[in-house]
């Protein structure tokens, strides 16, 4: 009986997370309204997706991989605090970044003021954009580059140094060699968040794949034409999906024996400034710049609308973080049980198919919420009620692979033994669940809720597209005053988003150097750099 029911729960999930992603591509094949997607405007929105992505990804992967193997393999001062400081702008969101870089280098920013130039070079473009993502996106690959240098054993670079060759080599030629299934991982999710971008690819006028779905239905009404364009984005973003797939499959774990303690090369003071100066601007440039100039702008003289609109922002922002966060953890929970129980063929499929929303942009998954009622969702959601809900459902769509990640990491750790176990002795499901379950996985599982209510508060395009009239949260608060150039008014709710993501992010940088490091030996006379 109990299997009967983990293989349902398994298979309604996965068509609750497929039905949007199906209609969407359903609806695009079958749509021939102009066929979009292969007329000029949608290659040119195919190509500005696919040269921003190549170009972030270049400058977001030379970034975090070379600050990772700065911070792991090398000894200078200021090094552990600058470990943590790396992550810092995974906890601005892009859209805000765009929003606050475009005011500093405008005209008659604080730049042109300090420099006495106003004919800066215009950063509302194709390199703007590639500039903004890429200070966004590196912490991706620097973290997983982090881990592996950090769980990969000091051995290597001992046998390189024993055969006489030098640290710098034998760190490039071995270590990010050794790495590459981490950094081609970081790399997948860079272009993942990259082609999802809607915010930043809008405010500066890249032609983006995002950027068209929008266009076409919001300033078009053509949702076939919307729904085409969604459907090439979600290639995209398979292709990632499996890019990050294939190089899962490469990684190796090594024997706990073979660990040593780390020797870091202990660098001579001015090879030491060169690291301190590579790892310090990255997060200048990416969280000190942008969080100082919104403090900047805070007014204590804000207007009396715009402090209730803030108010009611926060409001509806609460609401539906904390409902899409119960109901996605909740999900997750019961999808993490019954893949604990079935781990067959059928069971993993669907498992897969139940986990890609956090694969899948927020326009696509809401344009296929819009195509599953033809288009109607939009105009309905007028009522408070039905917008919510429907706001809900993409909400849980797109984020409940994290609430499954953290629940089903909690589970792990509780043998499938002990359920035997506690059944034989007479104990029932819903004591084996409250006694020994809960207890052991409540940590995890509250984690993974908030990490979801946060996703919740920062997603920009379904909300833009599936919320209610007149319905405001965080992001499209800032969204909208941004766009009127008030970015005053807009500063007190940007900081709260940053204030939110400051906490994953943290706890992510910690967590990803918390393998084997040992202790911080120096290198030995005559290879110190």
């Amino acid at each position: 009986m109990r299997r009967i029911f983990y293989i349902v729960t398994l298979f309604v999930t996965a068509m609750f997370v497929a039905a949007p992603i199906v209609a969407t591509l359903l609806t695009g094949i079958s749509a021939d309204s102009s066929s979009l997607f292969f007329s000029k405007t949608g290659l040119g929105y195919f190509s500005g997706t696919i040269i921003l992505c190549v170009s972030v990804g270049i400058g977001a992967g030379a970034i975090g991989a070379l600050t990772a193997l700065i911070i792991s393999l090398t000894e200078f001062p200021g090094r552990r605090v600058l470990a943590v400081l790396m992550a810092l702008p995974f906890a601005i969101p892009a859209y805000v970044a765009a929003y606050v870089y475009a005011d500093m280098l405008g005209p008659f920013g604080p730049v042109a003021q300090v420099i006495g130039v106003q004919n800066l070079p215009e950063i509302r473009s194709m390199p703007g954009a590639v500039f903004i993502l890429t200070l966004m996106t590196y912490p991706y690959v620097y973290l997983a580059m982090r881990a592996s240098f950090a769980g990969r054993s000091s051995a290597l670079l001992e046998a390189a140094r024993m055969l006489g060759v030098g640290p710098v080599r034998a760190a490039l030629n071995i270590l990010l060699t050794a790495g590459r299934p981490a950094l081609a991982g970081g790399l997948a999710l860079v272009l993942m968040e990259t082609a999802a971008d809607f915010g930043v690819a809008d405010y500066f006028g890249v032609k983006t794949l995002s950027v068209g779905i929008f266009r076409t239905w919001q300033g078009l009404g053509d949702l076939a034409g919307a729904t085409q364009l969604a459907a090439g984005l979600f290639l995209v973003a398979l292709i990632f999906v499996l890019l990050e797939d294939i190089t899962r499959r490469g990684e190796s774990a090594e024997n706990t024996k073979a660990y040593r303690n780390t020797s870091r090369i202990k660098l001579a003071p001015h090879h030491a400034v060169i690291a301190i100066l590579f790892c310090t601007i990255p997060i200048m440039l990416g969280f000190i710049f942008p969080a100082a100039d919104l403090i900047g702008k805070l007014n204590s003289d804000l207007s009396a609308i715009a402090g209730r609109n803030l108010v009611s922002a926060i409001s509806n922002t609460s609401m539906i973080a904390v409902s899409g966060a119960i109901i996605a953890i909740s999900l997750a929970l019961a999808l993490a049980y019954s893949a604990r129980q079935m781990r067959s063929l059928i069971g993993k499929t669907l498992l897969r198919i139940a986990s890609l929303g956090y694969a899948i942009p927020g326009a696509v998954i809401a344009i296929g919420i819009l195509s599953l009622t033809a288009g109607q969702t939009y105009i309905n959601s007028a009522t408070l009620f039905g917008g919510v809900i429907i706001l809900l459902y993409a909400y849980t769509v797109r984020f409940l692979t994290a609430g499954y990640n953290s629940a089903a990491a909690g589970l792990s750790q509780i043998s499938i033994q002990m359920d035997h176990a506690a059944r034989s002795l007479g104990a029932g499901g819903w004591r084996i669940l409250t006694e020994i379950h809960w207890p052991q996985v409540s940590g995890a599982v509250l984690a993974g809720a908030a990490i979801i209510a946060i996703d919740i508060a920062k997603e920009l395009p379904a909300t833009l597209l599936l919320r209610p009239f007149n319905f405001e949260t965080l992001s499209t608060h800032i969204y909208r005053l941004a766009s009127d150039e008030r970015l005053a008014d807009a500063a007190p709710a940007a900081l709260i988003l940053i204030g939110l993501g400051l906490v994953p992010t943290l706890a992510l940088t910690f967590l990803s150097g918390h393998k084997k490091t040992g202790g911080n030996l120096e290198a030995p006379a005559g290879q110190s750099l």
